[in-house]
């Protein structure tokens, strides 16, 4: 095998220097001398009619403008659009204001002053009157008769009675030994990345363009969704995406971009607007809550015959990306095991609660939680291992995936459970556990497996498509051009080793530029685990035709023949005369001046597969059943990710992926006051983050078998890192007490009353 000379081998994100010593420029860092501020006025009540506002005593010294419902445009968009091609399937349900207020914290109106702290000021001074109005907070709710529309297209994505629907084979007719049901409750969560939403945009009278600077997923979303806001070409609407703290999703969609690029436009002005963690979590996006029912249809040998869910999916006040999660979420059923038989079906509903939207995983996480626990009760009912009913199941490398129709390339699912098992020492483990939960104590352990996959493309979805430029320049490095948008966790550095590998250069010499879309190629965005698998492949194959015309080049300068060119490490040579050689800065000089041609290569990588990530946690945990609390022993996350680009930062992305998953299983929530509707913890005082010194010591077992497919054999591994987390834990929590928890997070209270309730007792 050949020893490459950057891949695989640790190297630090190419961006930490200025992180560490505070010289990289994040948005909110950005100023100028003529810059203003902008601040939101949030809303006080959960759901009603503004009936009057007073922003007399707003017009402080140093305001510029004051936005309200009465002096903006009457336009509809969708925060969650991605594309222009998308404008036919969006919701459209969301104004810069709007007269109707839908949810506590939604913004109400908004100051543009010479300083934040006249923004602020002036903001506090605004009267807003309401009429208030019932508040809609269930699916029940939502869908009743005399429920209040909270949009012109309804309160229920598709319809009330009509669900979303979508299935392959035909569960109803499947005939088993065993039908296993199961049920799931799923709490709001927080993002919580550690940069805020930050937006700038700028108006240019001289060119009357239109900037944008945002460090987001997708920056051409924005673009065609600023652009057809204010009715102006796409060539005159630029977004820039600056280095970015972090998303797991909140960044995806436009939050603030609309309306701070109206507010430059309409004030042709440069405008910035920076949000508190308070703003963050109250006028974002949370992850969404749900509830899913599931039914698996089983053999008494324990083959899973037939899977059915029924998932009632939380939008919030606006519907935007939420139907495109239910779909998301179903169609990953068939990623994992061998089921032919495959029924789900769900709704999408509004309520008068700020919007659920974009994270992590983006429904690899919520099939795994509506299936896993029901997969380890066919497990107990059947007195069968919960490892060993899995591997019965498994697909196995190259099946097709049955609700996608895709293969699912060189998975190696069986792999992932067999050396996870053994690493873990799941049999030991167990045993241990079932002799000290004989002594009766105060303490019961348990163990816990949990199986998931995760995709790498959008294929067949949509046409998957990449494009990348690489230019030769005057000194002999390298300009690499592809609308990336690297979330802060190293994407720009896999890029330049992919780079820097084909073209055996230093990888000092290669610089990738992210997306902007002045200069980019068009891409729908850095999200759905698409990024190395995708981008690495258009990077590789774009170096491997400027090497291609570096051999020409060289050639035609040592006058010989280019299949007698040899070329390493920067240098060419001719095989009959070594000692005639040339650098690639003698190459460029060649092309430039003798021959009259310039050095680069545009190309469009097409990507017709989406091959399969799996990935296994395995977790031993002991709850205290005083006080509730669970504490993870042991836990080891499994992964086949095809090849590791840069192992330090896989490492790094799969520890992130359990602290959050700990966070989502055992902590985290974001709780909505069911009376007014207000989000009850809004800052990091008192929401339960998993800190540095909560996280257990965790195992790492890379499965590395190259993808034919993937960029030196790579696969995605920054979104599945979450998904197992959460059912795993739920798993050993279960098996320790001999309960059948799952309502996440599982905190202490449910805790003490699950085993309340299986005692006979009250909770």
């Amino acid at each position: 095998m050949k020893e490459f000379r950057y891949i695989g081998k640790p190297m630090s994100n190419d961006k930490v220097y200025g992180k560490v010593t505070g010289h990289t420029v994040y948005t909110s860092d950005m100023q100028s001398v003529d810059m203003l501020h902008l601040k939101y006025k949030m809303s006080e009540i959960g759901h009603g009619m503004i009936t009057k506002i007073d922003t007399s005593r707003a017009w402080l010294p140093g305001v510029r403008a004051i936005y309200t419902w009465e002096n903006t445009p009457d336009t509809y968009f969708d925060r969650g659009r991605v594309s222009n091609a998308e404008l036919a399937g969006s919701m459209n349900q969301e104004r810069l204001f709007d007269r109707e207020v839908r949810f506590y914290g939604e913004r109400v109106a908004a100051v543009v002053a010479e300083t934040a702290e006249i923004a602020q000021e002036a903001c506090q001074k605004i009267q807003v009157e309401y009429q208030p109005l019932p508040l809609i907070m269930t699916l029940e709710e939502s869908m009743a008769e005399d429920a209040p529309l909270l949009h012109h297209n309804g309160n229920i994505y598709p319809a009330p009675n009509k669900p979303f629907h979508e299935s392959c084979g035909n569960y109803e007719s499947v005939q088993s030994d065993l039908t296993v049901r199961s049920e799931t409750h799923m709490g709001r969560m927080t993002h919580l990345s550690m940069e805020t939403q930050s937006v700038r945009a700028k108006y240019d009278l001289g060119t009357e363009r239109l900037t944008v600077w945002s460090g987001c997923q997708t920056s051409y979303g924005i673009r065609s969704t600023v652009a057809d806001y204010l009715g102006l070409p796409y060539s005159r609407v630029r977004v820039i995406k600056p280095p970015m703290g972090g998303s797991f999703g909140v960044k995806q969609e436009m939050v603030l971009e609309p309306l701070v690029a109206y507010a430059a436009y309409d004030l042709k002005a440069d405008v910035i607007c920076h949000f508190t963690r308070e703003e963050q979590t109250t006028g974002t996006l949370l992850r969404h809550n749900f509830d899913a029912y599931t039914e698996t249809k089983v053999t008494k040998d324990g083959i899973i015959k037939g899977i059915k869910i029924r998932m009632n999916l939380e939008a919030g006040a606006y519907q935007t990306i939420s139907p495109s999660y239910l779909r998301t979420a179903g169609g990953k059923l068939g990623k994992t095991y061998q089921c032919s038989n495959i029924d789900f079906s769900g709704y999408s509903y509004c309520t008068t609660t700020p919007c659920n939207g974009s994270f992590r995983s983006w429904g690899a996480s919520e099939e795994a939680v509506m299936l896993e626990p029901n997969v380890n009760l066919i497990a107990e009912k059947l007195g069968i291992d919960p490892v060993e009913l899995r591997l019965r199941n498994i697909h196995e490398a190259y099946e097709m995936d049955p609700m996608h129709k895709a293969n699912i390339g060189n998975a190696h699912f069986r792999e992932v459970l067999e050396q996870g098992r053994d690493r873990f020492q799941w049999e030991k483990r167990k045993q241990d556990c079932e002799k000290k939960n004989a002594e009766n104590g105060r303490y019961r352990y348990g163990v816990g497996v949990a199986l998931c996959s995760h995709k790498t493309s959008f294929y067949p979805d949509l046409s998957e498509i990449a494009t990348c430029t690489i230019m030769l320049q005057d000194d002999g490095s390298f300009l690499v051009n592809l609308p990336v948008h690297d979330h802060g966790c190293g994407a720009t550095i896999a890029m330049r080793k992919f780079a820097a590998e084909v073209l055996d250069v230093d990888i000092r010499l290669i610089e990738v530029n992210e997306a902007d879309t002045q200069y980019m190629p068009y891409d729908y965005g850095c999200y759905g685990s698409r990024t190395i698998y995708v981008f690495g492949r258009a990077v590789i194959q774009c170096a491997q035709e400027i090497l291609r015309q570096g051999k020409e080049i060289a050639a035609s300068k040592l006058g010989v023949f280019s299949t007698s060119i040899h070329y390493a490490d920067s240098v060419f040579w001719s095989e009959q005369n070594p000692e005639k050689k040339c650098t690639w800065k003698e190459v460029w000089e060649h092309a430039i001046f003798d021959l009259q041609k310039d050095i680069y290569y545009t190309c469009s990588s097409n990507a017709a597969e989406n091959p399969g990530t799996p990935a296994a946690f395995f977790a031993e945990v002991a709850v205290d059943t005083l006080l509730g609390r669970v504490d993870i022993l042991h836990c080891l996350s499994v992964h086949d990710i095809g090849k590791a680009i840069n192992p330090d930062l896989v490492h790094g992305e799969i520890g992130s992926g359990i602290q959050q998953g700990i966070g989502w299983a055992l902590r985290e929530e974001i709780k909505i006051d069911p009376k007014t509707g207000k989000t009850l913890i809004p800052n990091l005082q008192h929401y339960e983050v998993v800190n540095a010194y909560d996280m257990p010591d965790y195992d790492l077992l890379l499965i590395e078998d190259p993808e034919p497919t993937g960029p030196f054999g790579a696969k995605g591994v920054g979104e599945v890192a979450t998904a197992p987390i959460a059912p795993a834990l739920g798993a050993a929590v279960n098996h320790a007490l001999g309960t059948h928890i799952t309502h996440y997070p599982i905190t202490p209270p449910i805790i003490l009353e699950a085993i309340a309730k299986k005692k006979g007792g009250q909770a």
